[in-house]
């Protein structure tokens, strides 16, 4: 029944220019509940080797495909790729009732593809069972290494508002690390030292159950 349809849809395309294959990393509208979903579709996760070693009682795991885990007892890490600017994130596309919509570029979904082929095998390989709890969310930023001496104010970078989106959604998936983003209910960016060709560190803390709905606001400042 499968090839069937495939074929089907193959025959509508070449007679109409109107039927297409689905593409795995097509952003698509869909409900809350269906976000948990993984993002990128169904993607086929390979195995992996796994290098363990213990770091100050944490536990930094090495995957072959480049990507490096650590993990501890209140919070997880994962290293990310810099990144790409806000600019090149969307693209502006025509839907079929001739609306504007944006949609994922073609580097953003590179993007997001290249995390899930790193980081998707070794969650497998760990036995890793996506995040469904309330965390604060943290990004260690590490723009890339510049010769020019810069000051930290001149230091080229993107806003910082530019990183949060792509990298969390990047880790979206029931083979990645968390089912779905509304799990944060907190959110903290800081810059660090830069590195050759840059890098994000974003870490998931466990925290407790808490009803933000009735939390009071205040403005008070403690030192």
């Amino acid at each position: 029944m499968k090839s069937k349809s495939k074929r089907s849809a193959w025959e509508l395309w070449t007679k109409s220019n109107i039927g297409r294959f689905s593409d795995p990393f097509e952003v698509k509208k869909t409900n809350r509940a269906s976000r948990e979903r993984r993002a990128l579709g169904s993607e086929i996760v390979y195995p992996c080797s796994l290098k363990t070693e213990v770091v100050d009682q944490d536990s930094v795991h090495r995957g072959s495909t480049g990507g490096i885990i650590i993990t501890g007892d209140n919070f997880i890490t994962v290293k990310l790729p810099y990144g790409i600017s806000a600019n090149d994130i969307w693209r502006a596309t025509i839907d079929e009732n001739g609306k504007q919509r944006n949609s994922l570029s073609v580097g953003a979904k590179k993007f997001k593809k290249k995390v899930f082929d790193t980081y998707a095998p070794i969650f497998k390989a760990l036995k890793w069972e996506a995040l469904n709890q309330q965390c604060e969310v943290r990004l260690m930023v590490q723009p890339p290494l510049r010769i020019k001496n810069y000051s930290a104010k001149t230091y080229p970078r993107f806003d910082i508002d530019n990183y949060p989106k792509l990298l969390i959604d990047s880790l979206k998936g029931m083979d990645l690390m968390f089912k779905d983003d509304n799990i944060f209910v907190s959110e903290k960016i800081e810059f660090a030292e830069p590195v050759q060709d840059g890098c994000v560190w974003l870490s998931c803390i466990f925290i407790e159950q808490t009803n933000w709905l009735e939390k009071k606001v205040d403005f008070e400042c403690t030192p």
